[in-house]
Parts: C-alpha cells; sequence; structure tokens
C-alpha cells in the first residue's frame, strides 16, 4: 500500500489527445505526510477534494491520519518544480487541466495533515489591518506551519529540480526557528503597514501555505475572506492565455515543459512542438529524412549543439522550426514549429539527399547485393522521395557504403577466435582451426587460414555416405578476396552432403595441403585407403593428394578434362564421341567409341591417351565407390548454393553458411522419417526408369541364379543376381540394379530392394541425417578469450580494372539475353538499330576513302534502286 521511494512517472504515450479532451482518466496518487499512496484511475471532471480525501481514509483506515483535524491539499506540477494551493474543487480542476495542456495523465497531491492543539483563530478576531494583530496572525500561522515543514524527507527533487530550487528548499528544511525569521521581519518591516503586513503573509504563503481550518467544511470547499490575496496569487494562470487551436497551442509549448518522446509513424514522421529526442545529432537526422520526404531544402540558420534552427530554403516560405535542450539538459526538446509552407515544393534536385545519407540508407542494399548498379538505386530513390540524383552523386554513395561495409569486413577478422570457441563449445568433438601470420615480428598477427569441420558431419559421413568425396574452391567476394575451399559427399539418395570449409589466401599447393591435412585428422586412415577424391584436375589439389593421400583413388572431373580437349580439337562428333566413352560401364564399349574418336582424330585419340584411363573412364571405376559420377558438378552445385553468402564478412559468411547446412540436415531428417518405402525417393525413379528400359529385353534362364538377357540378335548380357553381377559392368559399379538384371529379378518373382546396395537404402539416408547440428548462440554471448587483436589479410592490387565477371569457355554460350524485334531504319535489317547499324558506318569509311560516289551518268534514282533490298513480302527497302 506504501511506497516509501519518491518516483517520477513517465509521461502518457497517447501523445497526440487533444488538450480539451477530458474522458480521460488520471492516475492519482497522493503524499499524506510523506507516505505514497496510490489512489488508482479518476475521471478528473468528477473529482473533487472530499472524495480525494474520502479515497485516502479507505486506504489508510487503519492509521491515525484519519484523526486529523486540518488538512492542506497541494497539487505537483512537474515541469516548474513547485507546488500549487488547493483551496476549493475549482483549484483541483484548473490542475486537472493544466495537466491536460501538457499531455500528462497522472496527478500527484500533497496532503499534510496535524491534529492542532491551539485555538485557531478566524479573519473576525484577527482583522488584517490591525496593526496589534497582524503579527500574531503571522506567528499563529507560522505554528500551524511548523508542524509539517519537513513535508517529504524521502523526496528525491534532484530529478525535476534545478539548483535554485533545491537552495531555497534546502535552506527552508535546515534547523532555523521561524520565529526567529519573523522577529528578524518585524524589525524590518513596520507593523502599522497593512501593506507590510500583507507581503509577510504572501512570504509565508510561498514558504507553506496553510488555509484557514473551517469546523463547518463538508467538501473543501469554504475559505475565509481574509486568504483571497493568497488564492489570487495560488491560483494565476502561469501558462498564457488558453486557446482552443492546437496549433496554436502547440507554437506556444514553453520551454520549461517535461514534453514527450519523439516516436514516428511507420514511414511517416510527425512533427509537434514538445516532442523529445534523445540528442542534437537525432533532432539534425530527423528533420533531414523529414525535409527528404516532403520535397524541400533546408536553410539551417543555427546549427549547433545548444541550438538548431532551420527554415525552408525558398525565399518567402513561412516553414520553420526550432529546438533546444529541454529544461534538464537531457533531452533535445523541439520548441518552436510552423508547419506551414507557401512555396511550391518542387525541387528535384533535393541536395538533402546527400551521398552520405544515400549510403545510410542503402547500404543494407549494397550489402546483400555489392555490383548493384546505380541506376537501380536513383529508381527507387525517385519511386520513394521523387528526387533525381546525379550519377556523380550515386557512385559516391556506393563508394562509401563500400568503405563502411570494408570496415565491417575488417573488423569481423579480429571475432574469428571467439567465433571458434564458440563453435568448439557448442559443437564438442569439432575440429576448428586458425591460422595466422605474423609477418616476421608484426605487431599485430594477419589472418591466413581458417578450417571447419563439424563433429555432426563427420558422423553422418561414416554412417551412411559414400566413399567418395569431391574437393573444389571458389573465390569470395569480399574487399579482401580470398578462396573458400570445400569438400562434400553424396547421401543415399543422390544429394550432396557438405563436409568442411576452409577459407585460404589462395589456391595454391600449400594452401590445399594444409586442407588435406586437417581432412586426414577427420576422415583418412592408412594413406587414404578406401577413400575416393574427385577434383578438376588443378595441380595443388594433386600435388596435395600425393602427398596427404597417396593411396586414396583419384578421379577427374571429365567436364574439365573436355573443356581442355574441345580448345585444340572441337567438333561436334568429338564431343559425342569422348562422352559416350568415359561413360562406358565396360571396356568393350569404352575401346569400341575410342576406336571412332581416333579414326575421327587421331591427335585427339592421343591426347586423351596421355591422360591415365583410370582416372576419368567409368568402366575403371572400383566397385567399393558404388558412385558413377564422372564429373564434380555436386561441389560446383555446393558453390552455387552458396553464392549468395560470399559477399559478406567472413563470420557471417561461415554462420549463414552453417545455419544453411543445419536445416538442410533437418529437413531431409524429418523427410526421411515419413518415407513409407525401403529406397529413397530417386534410387525408387532410377529402378522404375531401368524398368521401363527392361520391357524390350529377353531373358534365357541358366544354372541356379544366372540368366542370359537378350537386347538383340548379337547383344547377349550374363547376370547373377546371387552375386549381384552383370558383365555390362553398371551394376557392380553403380549398386543399383541395371535393367538386364531388373529383368531377371522380376521374373523370378523377387524384391528389387533386396538387391540394392546398402548405402543406397532409407536405412543409410538415416543414419547420415540423424547426427544434427546444435544451435550456436548470438556474438554477444560468445565466449570472452583474449584476441590478438587480428588483422585482415594483405591485398595486393592490380593493375587495370577488376574483373568482375566469370571467364567463358571457347564455346560456352553467351547469357541469356531477352529476345527482341529491333529493325533498323537505315539498312531496315532485324536484330539492330540505327545507332548500332554497321552499314552507316562501312558507307562513311567508303565516303572518307572517296568511294560511293555517283558515276557521271548515274542518276540519284538509279543509285537507290540499284541499292535497295527485296524483302519476303515483295518490298523495296533502302538503308
Amino acid at each position: 500500500m506504501y511506497r516509501n521511494e519518491f518516483r517520477r512517472r513517465p509521461t502518457s504515450t497517447n501523445i497526440y489527445v487533444e488538450a480539451n479532451q477530458s474522458c480521460v482518466f488520471f492516475d492519482v496518487e497522493a503524499v499524506v505526510d510523506g507516505s505514497v499512496i496510490e489512489i488508482g484511475s479518476v475521471l478528473p471532471d468528477k473529482y473533487t477534494l472530499t472524495k480525494l480525501w474520502a479515497d485516502i481514509i479507505d486506504i489508510c483506515w487503519d492509521t491515525s491520519i484519519r484523526y486529523a483535524s486540518t488538512r492542506e491539499y497541494k497539487v505537483m506540477l512537474p515541469w516548474s518544480s513547485e507546488y500549487h494551493n488547493l483551496f476549493n474543487d475549482n483549484d483541483m480542476q484548473d490542475a486537472f487541466q493544466k495537466l491536460r495542456e501538457k499531455e500528462y495523465r497522472w496527478a500527484r497531491f500533497i496532503v499534510n495533515t496535524s491534529i492542532s492543539l491551539k485555538p485557531t483563530y478566524k479573519s473576525s478576531e484577527h482583522p488584517i489591518n490591525s496593526n496589534d494583530n497582524s503579527i500574531d496572525l503571522a506567528k499563529s500561522r507560522a505554528n500551524q506551519v511548523s508542524v509539517n515543514l519537513n513535508l517529504e524527507p524521502d523526496m528525491d527533487w534532484s530529478s525535476f529540480a534545478d539548483e535554485e530550487i533545491l537552495a531555497k528548499f534546502s535552506a527552508l528544511n535546515s534547523n532555523m526557528h521561524l520565529e526567529n525569521s519573523i522577529s528578524v521581519l518585524e524589525n524590518e518591516i513596520s507593523p502599522s503597514s497593512t501593506d507590510d503586513t500583507e507581503n509577510i503573509a504572501k512570504y509565508l504563503g510561498n514558504i507553506v501555505p496553510v488555509p484557514e481550518p473551517n469546523d463547518d467544511e463538508s467538501d473543501g470547499s469554504g475559505d475565509d475572506e481574509s486568504d483571497h490575496g493568497l488564492d489570487d496569487y495560488q491560483s494565476g494562470d502561469e501558462s498564457g492565455e488558453e486557446s482552443d487551436n492546437d496549433e496554436a497551442a502547440w507554437a506556444r509549448y514553453e520551454t520549461s515543459s517535461g514534453g514527450f518522446e519523439f516516436t514516428g509513424d511507420g514511414e511517416n514522421i510527425i512533427l509537434r512542438p514538445g516532442q523529445l529526442f534523445i540528442d542534437v545529432y537525432e533532432f539534425r537526422k530527423v528533420i533531414r529524412v523529414f525535409a527528404i520526404r516532403n520535397g524541400f531544402r533546408l536553410k539551417r540558420i543555427k546549427n549547433e549543439k545548444a541550438m538548431v534552427t532551420a527554415r525552408c530554403a525558398k525565399p518567402g516560405c513561412t516553414w520553420r522550426i526550432h529546438a533546444s535542450p529541454n529544461w534538464n539538459s537531457n533531452s533535445f526538446q523541439l520548441k518552436t514549429y510552423c508547419p506551414e509552407h507557401t512555396c511550391a515544393r518542387d525541387d528535384v534536385d533535393n541536395r538533402e539527399a546527400s551521398a552520405t545519407w544515400i549510403a545510410a540508407q542503402y547500404l543494407h542494399v549494397f550489402k546483400a547485393t555489392p555490383d548493384i548498379s546505380v541506376k537501380v538505386i536513383a529508381a527507387d530513390m525517385f519511386k520513394k522521395y521523387g528526387i533525381e540524383c546525379s550519377v556523380h552523386r550515386l557512385y559516391r554513395a556506393k563508394n562509401k557504403a563500400m568503405e563502411l561495409l570494408g570496415q565491417d569486413h575488417k573488423k569481423s577478422y579480429s571475432k574469428l577466435l571467439r567465433y571458434m570457441h564458440a563453435l568448439l563449445e557448442t559443437n564438442p568433438g569439432s575440429t576448428v582451426s586458425l591460422e595466422r601470420d605474423w609477418l616476421g615480428g608484426a605487431a599485430n598477427p594477419v589472418f591466413k587460414r581458417f578450417f571447419i569441420f563439424i563433429d555432426s558431419s563427420r558422423r553422418g559421413f561414416f554412417k551412411g555416405c559414400r566413399q567418395f568425396v569431391g574437393v573444389d574452391g571458389c573465390h569470395l567476394k569480399g574487399p579482401y578476396k580470398g578462396v573458400l575451399l570445400t569438400i562434400v559427399s553424396i547421401d543415399a539418395n543422390f544429394g550432396i552432403y557438405p563436409l568442411a570449409m576452409c577459407i585460404v589466401e589462395n589456391e595454391n599447393t600449400n594452401s590445399w595441403v594444409y586442407f588435406m591435412e586437417k581432412l586426414y585428422e577427420q576422415i583418412g586412415c592408412n594413406q587414404g585407403e578406401g577413400l575416393c577424391f574427385m577434383s578438376d584436375r588443378q595441380k595443388g589439389i594433386l600435388n596435395a593428394l600425393e602427398q596427404v593421400f597417396p593411396l586414396a583413388l583419384k578421379r577427374y572431373c571429365c567436364k574439365h578434362i573436355y573443356a581442355n580437349f574441345k580448345t585444340k580439337f572441337p567438333g561436334l562428333l568429338l564431343k559425342k564421341t569422348f562422352w559416350r566413352a568415359c561413360r562406358s560401364p565396360n571396356c568393350t564399349e569404352f575401346s569400341e567409341q575410342m576406336e571412332k574418336l581416333k579414326a575421327i582424330s587421331s591427335a585427339g585419340h592421343k591426347w586423351l591417351m596421355e591422360i591415365p584411363i583410370q582416372h576419368w573412364a567409368k568402366h575403371t571405376f572400383p566397385p567399393f565407390t558404388k558412385c558413377t559420377h564422372v564429373t564434380n558438378n555436386m561441389t560446383e552445385s555446393f558453390n552455387n548454393w552458396i553464392n549468395g553468402y560470399r559477399v559478406m564478412h567472413v563470420v557471417r559468411m561461415l554462420d549463414e553458411i552453417r545455419r544453411k547446412i543445419m536445416r538442410l540436415i533437418h529437413t531431409r531428417h524429418e523427410a526421411a522419417k515419413k518415407w513409407n518405402e525401403e529406397l529413397p525417393p530417386l534410387v525408387r525413379r532410377k529402378i522404375v526408369e531401368a524398368r521401363m528400359e527392361a520391357r524390350g529385353l529377353s531373358i534365357i534362364f541358366g544354372h541356379e541364379n544366372t540368366f542370359e538377357v537378350l537386347e538383340d540378335a548379337s547383344k547377349a548380357f550374363v547376370v547373377d543376381i546371387g552375386n549381384k553381377k552383370c558383365n555390362c559392368g553398371e551394376w557392380q559399379i553403380s549398386g543399383l540394379p541395371c535393367k538386364h538384371a531388373i529383368c531377371s529379378i522380376d521374373a523370378k518373382r523377387l524384391k528389387v530392394e533386396d538387391y540394392v546396395h546398402n548405402y543406397l537404402k532409407k536405412i543409410a539416408f538415416l543414419g547420415t541425417y540423424q547426427h544434427q547440428f546444435k544451435p550456436v548462440p548470438d556474438e554477444t554471448k560468445w565466449p570472452l578469450v583474449l584476441t590478438d587483436n587480428l588483422q585482415p589479410p594483405l591485398v595486393t592490387k592490380s593493375a587495370g580494372r577488376p574483373q568482375n565477371k566469370r571467364k567463358r569457355e571457347v564455346d560456352e554460350p553467351a547469357a541469356f539475353k531477352r529476345s527482341c524485334s529491333l529493325r533498323c531504319s537505315r539498312c531496315n535489317h532485324w536484330g539492330h538499330n540505327k545507332r548500332t547499324c554497321q552499314s552507316e558506318k562501312q558507307s562513311s569509311k567508303k565516303r572518307k576513302n572517296g568511294e560511293g560516289s555517283l558515276r557521271p551518268q548515274q542518276t540519284v534514282t538509279e543509285v537507290a534502286t540499284s541499292q535497295s533490298t527485296v524483302f519476303d513480302n515483295g518490298e523495296l527497302g533502302f538503308p
């Protein structure tokens, strides 16, 4: 019920309620002899002093307050740090009205009580003009005042009072006796003067005025005529004349008011006198955005920390705004505001939209798409704000945004150590390594490499993935460049399963050796025996594999082989023959296709045979991998999958990739639990396709589980379903029954699922994805470790403009371009316009060389006819 600590309530959040709206409840509390009492919400229009006292008695029924014979009512006005006396209900209504005008929805009343043992004096016994009794009257009031001189001993005035008021109250709360003060006044002021006596009464009233007690008081409204001077003084309107015009009231908003916090209405900014801003910088930012959105320029008359005054830059316009620190200097307050414009506001090239503002406004856009064209930003600014910015300003804005993002990239390297410890703490058993370079005794180390292999990925790889991995690298797009090395595997549903990542300085032998050594600690044994690596035949990868995984199988991507092959031996026939040869499942078919290729180009055949066929020919692949991939498209797909993150700074990039893999593992695991079949969907689809191809085959039963399957009169294949073999070679390499095996299995009325390798079943898929990543908290909750101020890697800038587009292969088609129906108005040919017309350029060259002039006997009509073009519709066209 009681609260000993005085605290000021915040202003109401209902900021824009009209001042004359009285149907709003007030939160009322009372301070009775220094104790704060919660009254609750009341309707101010129907609230009186009598009801206030009745509410206090109801709450404090078990205390001595209810026996009080003298009551003094006051109200606290927060903006003036003063207490105003309340002698009747009209004074209370005036107080509520003032609080409403200042946008307050709470009120605090001070009630001082006392049990007076001295006789009370009435105005008839002590006339105000009596020379003998005027000082006695003052003394009698002083005796009543002294009972409750210390109103609130626990009150903290420092939150809403200035130093001068604090000095006054500290002097009043000292141990001085009022009798001594009055005796001093008796010596200095003649008691025979009525005006002086009134001055004494007013002086005492300023300290702690106490109304005359009235025994007949029923509603607290009865007052003596002798106190009219105090009533007039206390009930005076200090806020000026009231007006029904809200705009005029806002324009006259006092500088000493409490104010209310500025809050934007979505994208709209509504300015009102009295709004509070955090500091002058926020106010400057708000009025700049306000000017941009409303299409006018600002002319800053004063732009200082202690004062900001601005008006519309158009001559004669009446729009004006002024703000300065509020009364306690804790906030910046809008004091004067004239919102009306008398100008046209047709400033299309608004200089308030500076390059710095544009960079800050579109920083998230430049962060997501650094290569975005400034034309897109210009179009968006014209759509949102109606501003046409120059290209130079937009480029300056983009450069500033890139500089800011570069600072984020630089700062992110110093967070790598904390991020490493966060990963190790949340995912125990993982391997996270950070390598630094001190550059010969530098003050701060420089980033070199960062490796991540989550323990859940390692467990999933051994639990259900095939022992086949692909390795590749992709370039980062940030200001400090670098290369992201990745390794992925294949799950039971032919899906990509990411394993590890590593950020290195560039692709070379040293960086690949570092990556392979870290991989060997996780998935290698016996010098890599039993593993198969697919790569693009990059020298650094091959050298690292020979050093770290010498016994591992190495496959070369046939796509990269053919990219080098076609530069020397182009041709569609060679292309088709090459792909048939590398995808041949047995030696016989491979030899046939290579002989065809040799017949087309013996030099091409010789060039291919220089590459060991065990690295690229499918029929030479060992059966334990159960994988028929002849390209490294799985790593290329993974690099494209994370392409959007390669522009981010390193910590965010790694964390976003981790989260994406985390979502992928969870999604696939939840989907696999709903499968009703033993085989994954893609495996089932391949079985269905093979069964459709087997419909035209003939079968001859042999000894026990052997069969002879005929494709035609010249081709026969032997199938042994007991040993899961077919001499076509496809079943042994892939682990899936080929069309010959399915024909035999169906003939025996057996289940195809029993002849699929365990690597390609649902149980292997669930084993891969049952080990999920554990979540990592945000940066604020990462372990605190001693950092060494890690610096970003050194960047060597090459001469010329940096290359942004990928180098295309020789026969690679250009990027997709929307087709159009352009017709040149000069030559009437399709596919170009007159600006890019080549015939005009050729004719101009001829004219420069003296060609193309008329023959002496040739007329203009003859020349036009000879140069005309006949189109399909029979019309003549002229260039």
